[in-house]
């Protein structure tokens, strides 16, 4: 079926795991697929170019075989999974797990996000993913998209087909999953006779996935196997993904020709209705609908839906959404491309449910006038309501009519118009409403027009092709099809794309053009007189909300009704208001509009209305901040304080500065809390903001303005501007001196010594967080001595003082765990295991770096998380764990790109700079740590490009480029020295006396590894002179006259023994027992 030179498929099963249960069955899944799919009569396939990667490999070799594949097929592209499925640590990803899967682990698993990009980058004219898994259906729409109801599956002329809905498990058995087994049954042996929508299965040649979604569906069908209901197969398509032919269908049977011609009918022929049942054209067909407008352009996916539910009608299917979207458009299109398939008629009945100034019309009175449309005389059309919708009915039973019903209001005025169950009849459905209450076998919300169709429009209307800024004016209106006519006529008239984009940019953005503001108002008016009292209440409420969206929560704050009862009535404004997951906003110009109700018809509501929200919000900040403070057993409350404060982020911010600008008496605390909240979390920018804004608003010299000086302070900090940072915490340090306030001089010196601390001067930051130590202990403030002390640890190992750090870590410790501090607990224990790295306790650092992973992970911490996943992924590589350190340095990469923290980009690059060494990939390694190195650079971190030049030396070094080992090296020992590090000029020293080695320059080596040996020897790193030890021994296993290399070797060895290493002491006594006659 498919050009064998140009198709690629890949098949992965995994039936076998470490961590999960075992699936037996999938492990015939893959190869069974596969003999189908290269079978000569079936899929045609060539062998070679079908892959089925192995079950034990890991996520990246089979994303590997995925993009080898989507680069090389032109034709058919074919990716096929089964195994185990499950959601990410957002709940929404869904993860394809590999054999060493793990729940609290997900990055041994495959992203679905990753193969659906690298599917839909691929160049291939039809693309196929068939999911088997538990939570398969999650690969229909994936996080922060609406559901697949809303938003088909994100890859042009594609199809995606699952076992299961997200929600669901899907099931299997010890020949296969019970999915899979029936998918190779239809592929086996082919359609069946009839297909569910009355077509002849064996006249069918090719076997499309729209054939096959319908077949499998009706084989699963009420199945149970051991008390489980088998679930129903979900399928999303993409710009007509359900006409791809997956392979020839082994039932196809060439019809024998009509006995007689004219006679008998056709299967292709638009009346025939399925076995028996043909559409036949009434003596009158009337045909009232009006033509689209030859401007219609876009909604390319709602036509081929709803073209497809015209060939399997009877249906009844809605449009919905706000005014002006084009709604009554997109269905004329539909009718006329459609209306042939019904003889009967096609009826298009405008019913005013939202028209301005109008009355809903009744569907008694509907019914009367399309009876007399349909030829009834009027004297037989009845007068009692019940009967004539009866009449109406049995009308429609025994013709097939094409039914437009335009601008409906509700149920009320729609129900009695639908046709009943025995009708061959399409109905098509617009409304403002998404009109819940009635059951509809397609529904859709239309969504604005992107920029490209606005653009396609208005060259259809006659806007030059060169037209510049149609993008941006099509961005101004939000994709409205009301406003893109009406600016046509002014951009063919030759206006300015710059007037109108000056235009749309006021206050009031259609003041130039009152017939685009004059129908969104009205659209708007109808909406909300429509509305009762408690509801208008409501929407005025929102309106004068400072955010960009808001909660329940919050509405119900400002309004004063309770907040079950606010989430409720919300539900009945969705044309006004949009929804999504759980927060609520206006539908673009209506915010507008709103704003002007409420001060017109109730401007006494404004003010006690805002401060409502103030004080709610405020008061519930400290309530979640304090639950993230807090460490009980149960996750759940630190779950949930994270899960409010992500979901009221904006509005957090937009009512800390609103309650500013309005004057509200606690507006300095607001501010004080917001930004202190995004110093801590990743929205530094913001914070400073918040920040600047207190400024301005605290009293010169009062508290309020060193609590703003020591936020800003720490905001510069987390910029890398250090000197900025520094300033301001010194005015801040001053203030509180003048205030005699101790805890606030204990911040501002801790943040001075931190600042200290990363400009590598750890002696004064030693200072300074004793210092800050002792102003807090005489506060008795336990959450900053635990700061102080972990400040100090860290500033102890860093200078390599082992023992030093760990006597500040282990109070520090402590005081986190009476305090139920996890985030402090949790940078306690990565310092801890940063110290059994260093002496290379691999298993012991891995363990406390993972238990650091679960406390930053239960907080939402981002920045911990990556900070954690760089260091593992070092320890990973020491334990040979090449797969697991490559997963941790990449999600650590990241996570330090989605923070904007380039320090942590640095740090990333250079993990994933060690990986590539390890794997041999020395081009790729020198990459890394350049980049690494740059960014670096550019935030003058030392510490950093000293590192990162020692990875360039060895590399070089590893590609025997002396000239540049030498040169990165020898720079990499000038910043340890200009930074103070001993360990770090030792291991500078090292690579320099390699280099010497390998040129063969034996008095320059020893010489050079001597000086390393007495840098390790100030810090009492036993590891590192072990290893300095054993390339002196190795320089004098070439060169006698530097030393005795059987005694280097031993002494070398009683070091790592020391140490508990006897691994590698054994080695050192194996090298003395080759040197020894």
């Amino acid at each position: 079926m498919t050009p064998a030179r140009t198709s690629r498929a890949v098949l992965f099963g995994v039936h076998a795991y470490r961590h999960l249960a075992a699936l037996d069955g999938v492990r015939h899944n893959a190869p069974a697929l596969r003999s189908l799919l290269v079978a000569d009569d079936l899929g045609g396939l060539d062998p070679a170019h079908c892959v089925t990667v192995p079950p034990d490999s890991t996520a990246a070799a089979f994303l590997d075989a995925v993009q080898d594949a989507a680069d090389e097929a032109g034709d058919l592209l074919l990716v096929y999974y089964a195994g185990h499925g499950h959601v990410g640590r957002d709940d929404k990803q869904l993860l394809l797990s590999t054999r060493e899967s793990r729940k609290a682990r997900p990055f041994h698993s495959v992203p679905y996000d990753e193969v659906r990009a690298i599917v839909a980058a691929s160049q291939a004219q039809r693309k196929i993913v068939i999911v088997d898994s538990c939570f398969s259906g999650g690969a229909l729409h994936m996080a922060a998209h609406p559901p697949a109801t809303e938003r088909d599956f994100e890859i042009e002329g594609a199809c995606v087909l699952t076992s299961a809905a997200e929600t669901e498990r899907s099931l299997c058995l010890t020949e296969g999953s019970v999915f899979t087994l029936e998918l190779l049954a239809v592929l086996a042996s082919g359609l069946p006779a009839v297909l569910p929508d009355g077509r002849r299965g064996d006249q069918q040649p090719a076997l499309t996935m729209a054939d096959l979604y319908d077949t499998l569906c009706a084989r699963l069908d009420g199945r149970v196997i051991d008390g489980h209901a088998i679930p129903k197969p979900r399928m999303s398509t993409r710009d007509n993904g359900h006409r791809i032919r997956l392979a020839a269908n082994r039932s196809f049977a060439t019809p024998a020709p009509a006995l007689h011609p004219g006679r008998g009918a056709s299967l292709d022929r638009p009346g025939e209705m399925g076995p028996g049942r043909t559409r036949t054209a009434p003596a009158f067909a009337p045909r009232t609908q009006l033509a689209p407008t030859k401007y219609f352009t876009g909604r390319t996916e709602e036509l081929a839906e709803l073209e497809a539910m015209a060939a399997a009608a009877p249906a009844v299917c809605l449009i919905h959404g706000r005014g002006g979207l084009g709604k009554s458009e997109l269905l004329r299109t539909v009718a006329t491309r459609v209306s042939e398939r019904f003889p009967g008629g096609c009826l298009e009945i405008d019913l005013r449910g939202w028209t301005p100034g109008e009355t809903p019309r009744s569907p008694d009175a509907v019914i009367a006038e399309q009876l007399l449309h349909l030829g009834h005389a009027a004297q037989d059309i009845p007068s009692d309501p019940v009967a004539r919708a009866e009449s109406w009915r049995l009308s429609l039973e025994r013709r097939a009519v094409l039914l437009v019903l335009d601008n409906a209001r509700d149920a009320a005025q729609l129900a009695p118009l639908l046709p009943g169950a025995g009708s061959q009849s399409l109905v098509l459905v617009s409304s403002r409403s998404a009109l819940t209450d009635l059951t509809w076998d397609w529904s859709r919300e239309l969504k604005p027009l992107s920029k490209a169709e606005c653009a396609d429009a208005w060259h259809r209307m006659g806007v030059p092709e060169s037209t510049t800024g149609l993008d941006e004016i099509a961005d101004r209106v939000h994709g409205s099809p009301l406003a893109v006519r009406a600016l046509s006529t002014r951009l063919r008239r030759g206006a300015p794309p710059e007037a109108v984009l000056a235009s749309l940019a006021d206050s009031s953005p259609y003041r130039a053009f009152p017939d685009i503001d004059a129908a969104e108002r009205a659209a708007f008016t109808s909406a909300y007189d429509a509305l009762d009292p408690e509801l208008r209440t409501l929407v005025r409420h929102a309106a004068v909300h400072p955010g960009p969206d808001f909660g329940a929560d919050s509405l119900a704050a400002m309004s004063g009704l309770p907040e079950h009862v606010t989430q409720l009535r919300l539900t009945e404004i969705e044309q006004l208001l949009t929804h999504r997951e759980g927060r609520y906003g206006f539908h673009d110009l209506s915010l507008g509009y709103a704003r002007e109700r409420a001060t017109q018809d109730a401007p006494e509501e404004t003010e006690p209305s805002r401060n409502r929200l103030y004080a709610f919000l405020l008061a519930r900040l400290g309530q979640e901040r304090e639950a993230l403070r807090s460490s009980p057993e149960d996750d759940e409350p630190i779950r949930r304080a994270r899960r409010w404060l992500d979901a009221h982020a904006q509005e957090l911010s937009a009512a800390a500065r609103a309650a500013a600008f309005d004057g509200w008496e606690d507006a300095s605390a607001f501010l004080l809390a917001v930004g202190r909240l995004w110093i801590g979390g990743s929205r530094i920018v913001e914070a400073q903001g918040l920040f600047d804004l207190l400024l301005t608003v605290a009293t010169e010299g009062s508290l309020e303005h060193a609590h703003a000086l020591t936020g800003l302070g720490r905001t510069y900090r987390k910029q890398e501007r250090h000197a900025e940072g520094m300033d301001r915490q010194r005015e801040a340090l001053a203030l509180y001196e003048t205030h005699g306030d101790t805890d606030g001089q204990a911040d501002a010196v801790l943040e001075i010594a931190t600042i200290d601390y990363l400009l590598e001067r750890s002696a004064t930051a030693a200072d300074g967080f004793e210092r800050a130590y002792a102003l807090y202990l005489s506060t008795g403030n336990e959450h900053g001595q635990a700061e102080a002390l972990l400040r100090l640890g860290d500033n102890r190992r860093n200078q390599h003082r082992l023992v030093e750090a760990e006597d500040r870590y282990r109070p520090a410790l402590e005081l986190y765990r009476i305090l139920g501090n996890r985030g402090g607990e949790a940078k306690v224990c990565m310092g801890y295991a940063s110290i059994l790295r260093y002496r290379q306790q691999y298993k012991e650092a891995a363990e406390l770096f993972e238990e650091s992973y679960r406390l930053f992970d239960s907080l939402g911490d981002q920045g911990g998380l990556a900070d954690t996943l760089a260091n593992l992924s070092i320890v990973r590589l020491e334990q040979g764990l090449v797969a697991e350190a490559l997963a941790a340095a990449q999600e650590a990469l990241a996570i330090y790109t989605a923070l904007g923290d380039v320090r942590g980009q640095g740090i990333g690059l250079g993990a994933l700079a060690h990986v590539s060494r390890t794997q041999g990939r020395l081009d790729e390694a020198l990459q890394f740590h350049t980049q690494a190195h740059r960014l670096h650079s550019e935030i003058g971190d030392r510490r950093g490009r000293a590192i990162e030049l020692l990875g360039m030396g060895y590399v070089h070094l590893d590609t025997k480029h002396f000239d540049a080992a030498r040169e990165s090296l020898r720079e990499s020992l000038g910043l340890w020295r200009d930074i103070g590090d001993p360990n770090g000029e030792g291991d500078a020293l090292c690579g320099l006396a390699r280099l010497e080695l390998h040129l063969r320059q034996h008095g320059a080596a020893a010489a050079t590894v001597r000086k390393a040996l007495r840098r390790y020897e100030t810090t009492g790193t036993r590891f590192d002179q072990a290893y300095a030890l054993v390339l002196l021994a190795d320089v004098a296993a070439e060169d006698p006259a530097q030393g005795d290399p059987a005694e280097l070797y031993r002494s070398a060895a009683g070091l790592y023994s020391a140490a508990g290493k006897e691994d590698i002491a054994a080695w050192c006594h194996a090298r003395v027992a080759e040197l020894t006659p």
